[in-house]
């Protein structure tokens, strides 16, 4: 089974990306690294080992049309399988392969895995409580076969203003699909997160620096504010 894994990159520091690189890398079976860097390209990254490197100008929609590009590359290559990986995160070694094995046992077309989740200074926080694959499933976490490809058109055809919440785009578009799914309670995934929910749900407080996404009152799309502008306003802002 030949496995694509797509990561979309914009001015991580060179160690970031590498990291990530190296988590790939060190996957067991014939994976790619598609990495996409989205208007800010890495020289570095031509050289190394299992990269299918892309470069295309700046989008500013969070990755989402790096991730489409990435996916379209790979499924005109005949990929068999496609995941999504953030170039701050990274995988545990074993991690396409359980997905792959959940994929021969289960015959699944939606393989979803659980995430640690890491703070900005690197401390582990815990095991995500959200990303379940039933109430969500994050972008990082997927393993998508060859009929779920169609789905990574929600990357690219939406409303722009959507994109900052184009994870829960592609949720949607992995729910209602009619595809059959399974979910790996194996936390395989390791996300770096900047956001306070992600604070707030292992029982600490946010950093004034993290982030929070919210809609303003009557509003239909979501914005990002700091934690700090959000305490500001008392908690209770016009969101």
């Amino acid at each position: 089974m030949r496995v694509a894994v797509i990561s979309a990159y914009y001015k991580e520091p060179r160690h970031v990306l590498r990291r990530c690189h190296e988590s790939v890398l060190a996957q067991l079976g014939d994976v790619t690294h598609f990495m996409v860097a989205d208007g800010f390209p890495d020289s570095e990254v031509d050289s190394w080992t299992g990269v299918v490197h892309i470069k295309i100008p700046n989008h500013a929609d969070y990755g989402d049309t790096p991730r489409g590009v990435g996916a379209a590359c790979a499924a005109a290559n005949g990929f068999d399988a496609i995941c999504f990986l953030d170039a701050d995160n990274w995988y545990e070694p074993n991690h396409v392969e359980t997905m792959r094995m959940i994929v021969e046992e289960t015959g699944a077309q939606v393989v979803t895995a659980a995430r640690n989740i890491f703070s900005a200074d690197g401390r582990m926080l815990g095991i995500c409580k959200e990303s379940n694959g039933v109430d969500f499933n994050d972008t990082n976490c997927y393993f998508l076969k060859r009929p779920v490809f169609p789905a990574c058109a929600a990357w690219l055809f939406k409303d722009a203003r959507e994109s900052i919440s184009g994870d829960r785009v592609f949720w949607n578009a992995a729910q209602t699909g009619g595809y059959t799914r399974f979910h790996s309670t194996a936390p395989t995934v390791n996300y770096v997160s900047t956001l306070a929910f992600h604070y707030e749900m292992f029982g600490e407080i946010p950093p004034d620096d993290s982030k929070m996404i919210l809609k303003l009152t009557g509003g239909q799309h979501f914005q990002m504010i700091s934690y700090a502008q959000f305490k500001a306003t008392g908690g209770v802002p016009n969101w």
